[in-house]
């Protein structure tokens, strides 16, 4: 092929593959052939429905890739969806510069815009993966330790419990017990009624001294009520003590009871006389009834028993113990000494309480807190993220604008990215050498760091720079990813070993024996055995509590989350290297839709170089003029090279590094290890060395130490260089 030959040699499969391609494609479908490669402004209707199927492609690419990740509601998506759909469809249709925008949006997202939009999604992933996992470790250690402290206080509880909650029931019950006790001498209170009521009791007396008193007046007798009262009053009065008073008042008691059942004995017996006398006198005749029945008027024989008994009859004297008054005072005095007793007693307990500390907040509490706190993080965190995800997928935005951009720079900046050495480059090269005019290829050293082979498969020197820098930014930024990673994975590991190996089992087993015996059978007996009857305690105890509920249960990072993480990474760093490539297939993206212009370009790029070349020996004679002027090449000097020089024996070694070589005058390029040597200038005084290609451009004469006149350096600017 014409203007080829110091094409690589993928460069020449690829032009023969492009070269049978169009020819096949144009034999078997001419008009699609026609329909793709015909001029601008034709084929407007068929280029309009491509387009159309193009913009529809691309939108509901950007609707299931990018809309449906912003989380909007049904009804949003869909009508947002559907905008971006038309207006793509449309756009793509009507306009050549859409279309090609569109195209242009794969290459740049294989490009610096994509790789922005992957960093931001690893970003996402590092927060929704090991930070959001720490953060619920963090709450495990958290729950860890409000769950141990409560059992520590839960066996602790346990054994006070089985200790001192016996003697605490206890008092609590001799309160009830206390009642009881004040009921029992109530009831003794009631025992006792009778006997005062025997002893002391006027009402009866009263009814006794009225009933002998009514006896007395139907028999016509004085009444006994008023001696016996005169009897006792004297006695009473001699009592020298209240046993002798109380002794006194019953056995006025008891006399009055006799004579009142003495009483009481004849008034029956003169009824049942009255009584017989009226029936005698009903059975017989009048005159047989006075023979008969005048026995019957004989009532004084019911007084015979007091009259054979005399007024002694009833004298309690010799009948009544002596000493029942000292008896009976000595019971009341009891009795009086039990009721004031219990009505001053008094149980008290005081419940000890703790003092309140201000903002002193348990572990259960705390645990609760931190549990609540997370929960509103964990909320807020999924708010944020939601955020991010819309703000990642606006993302792509960026890599439409970068399109646009570069579209834009194509069509008004003639020098923007023109730097590729095409095969129309090639052909114009080769119609120059045909006609024997200055040609630029192949290229000179300095000229290769500016133009870009697109079909060569070996980065640039500007690419491999680039391509450095990239891989060490995100080497750096790998170093940071996983620094998160790690720290998780530690966290987690140190839980889970306390998990495994911290797992134990209480046994807590305890007995309480406490027995209190009264002996005795009364009433105090009884009452003290009542009051006491709490503190007879057997308890036991025999738990067994393990700690397997307060063990942590961390969370592992899931493996599809790093393998997310560094597959994305992957990911970038494959689309760096890929890059180079991809930022070339804009170019021909551009030169497709742009055939004109892209020719344009190509003449202003080879035109431009030229001239550079041929100024460029010119401009190399007057930068060295310059240095030697003023003297800056004295002081340049390579320490490294130095030593290597001085001491070859010892440093010799450093030849293997490039800053131990010397360098070109011209190109600046180190010489190389191995292959031909660069040229040293033959004057005894010059030290500096030219490479093959420098020696032959600067037309084999030593710029550094040739005498040149002042009028042929002074027009060129030494500052700057073209190339």
């Amino acid at each position: 092929m014409p203007g080829m030959e110091n094409v690589t040699n993928l460069g020449l499969r690829v032009e023969k593959f492009k070269k049978n391609f169009l020819k096949h494609f144009q034999a078997n479908f001419p008009t699609l052939y026609a329909i793709c490669l015909d001029p601008i402004g034709t084929h407007k209707k068929s280029r309009a429905f491509i387009g159309f199927l193009l913009g529809l492609f691309f939108g509901i690419l950007l609707y299931e890739c990018i809309i449906i990740d912003l989380q909007f509601d049904p009804y949003t998506s869909v009508c947002l969806g559907g905008i971006v759909i038309t207006m793509l469809s449309i756009g793509c249709a009507m306009s050549i510069q859409v279309r090609c925008i569109c195209i242009l949006t794969i290459p740049t997202f294989f490009g610096r815009a994509g790789r922005s939009m992957l960093r931001a999604l690893i970003l996402g992933y590092i927060i929704a993966g090991p930070l959001f996992n720490l953060v619920y470790n963090a709450k495990e250690v958290v729950r860890t330790f409000g769950c141990t402290t409560q059992l520590t206080y839960n066996l602790t509880k346990t054994r006070f419990d089985l200790m001192f909650k016996p003697f605490q029931q206890a008092i609590l019950a001799m309160k009830a017990d206390a009642s009881e006790i004040k009921e029992t001498l109530s009831s003794v209170r009631d025992l006792m009624s009778p006997i005062v009521e025997e002893v002391e009791g006027e009402n009866e007396m009263l009814r006794l001294k009225e009933e002998n008193d009514y006896l007395d007046e139907l028999q016509g007798d004085t009444k006994r009520s008023k001696e016996i009262e005169e009897k006792h009053e004297m006695k009473a009065e001699e009592a020298k003590s209240d046993a002798d008073a109380y002794e006194a008042k019953y056995r006025k008691k008891i006399e009055a009871r006799c004579e009142e059942q003495l009483s009481r004995g004849a008034g029956r017996c003169r009824d049942m006389f009255g009584n017989a006398y009226d029936k005698c006198y009903e059975a017989v005749t009048i005159f047989v009834a006075w023979l008969l029945c005048w026995p019957m008027k004989l009532t004084f024989v019911c007084n015979l028993v007091q009259a054979l008994g005399g007024s002694s009859i009833c004298d309690p004297e010799g009948k009544v113990d002596s000493g029942i008054g000292e008896g009976y005072v000595a019971l009341k005095s009891a009795r009086d000494e039990f009721s004031r007793s219990m009505k001053d007693a008094k149980l008290q307990y005081k419940l000890k309480k703790p003092t309140v500390i201000l903002d002193l907040q348990d572990s259960e509490y705390a645990a609760k807190a931190v549990i609540h706190e997370f929960a509103v993080r964990r909320r807020l965190f999924e708010s944020v993220m939601t955020i991010v995800k819309r703000c990642l997928s606006f993302v792509f935005l960026k890599i439409i604008l970068n399109a646009q951009t570069y579209h834009d720079k194509y069509l008004t900046d003639i020098e923007y990215d023109n730097m590729y050495v095409t095969p129309y480059f090639r052909k114009i090269d080769a119609r120059r050498k045909a006609r024997g005019s200055t040609t630029l290829l192949p290229l000179k050293k300095t000229e290769q760091m500016k133009f870009v082979d697109p079909y060569a498969v070996k980065p640039s020197k500007a690419e491999r720079f680039h391509l450095t820098g990239q891989t060490v930014k995100l080497l750096l930024e790998l170093i940071t990813a996983t620094v998160f990673v790690i720290l998780d994975w530690l966290f987690y590991e140190a839980l889970d070993l306390i998990r495994r190996h911290a797992y134990m089992e209480y046994t807590q087993a305890g007995l309480h024996d406490l027995t209190l015996e009264i002996r005795g059978t009364g009433v105090i007996a009884s009452l003290i055995r009542s009051a006491i009857r709490g503190f007879n305690v057997k308890k036991r105890i025999k738990t067994v509590v393990s700690n397997s509920a307060c063990l942590p249960r961390p969370a592992k990072l899931p493996t599809y989350v790093i393998v997310k993480i560094y597959g994305t990474f992957l990911t970038i760093f494959l689309l760096i290297f890929l890059s180079v490539y991809t930022e070339r297939l804009r170019r021909g993206i551009c030169s497709f839709f742009y055939r004109r212009r892209e020719k344009r370009r190509v003449l202003y790029l080879y035109n431009e170089s030229l001239r550079r070349r041929l100024s460029y020996a010119k401009f190399i004679k007057a930068k060295v003029k310059n240095m030697v002027r003023t003297r800056h090449l004295e002081n340049e000097v390579n320490f490294w090279l130095a030593v290597r020089l001085k001491w070859p024996d010892r440093f010799g070694w450093l030849r293997f590094f490039a800053c131990a070589r010397d360098r070109c005058l011209i190109c600046g390029d180190t010489e190389p290890r191995k292959g031909p040597k660069y040229r040293a200038c033959t004057t005894p005084a010059c030290h500096f060395l030219h490479c093959a290609e420098c020696w032959r451009d600067v037309g084999r004469v030593c710029y550094a130490c040739t005498e040149f006149s002042d009028t042929e350096t002074e027009e060129y600017d030494t500052q700057r260089s073209d190339f």
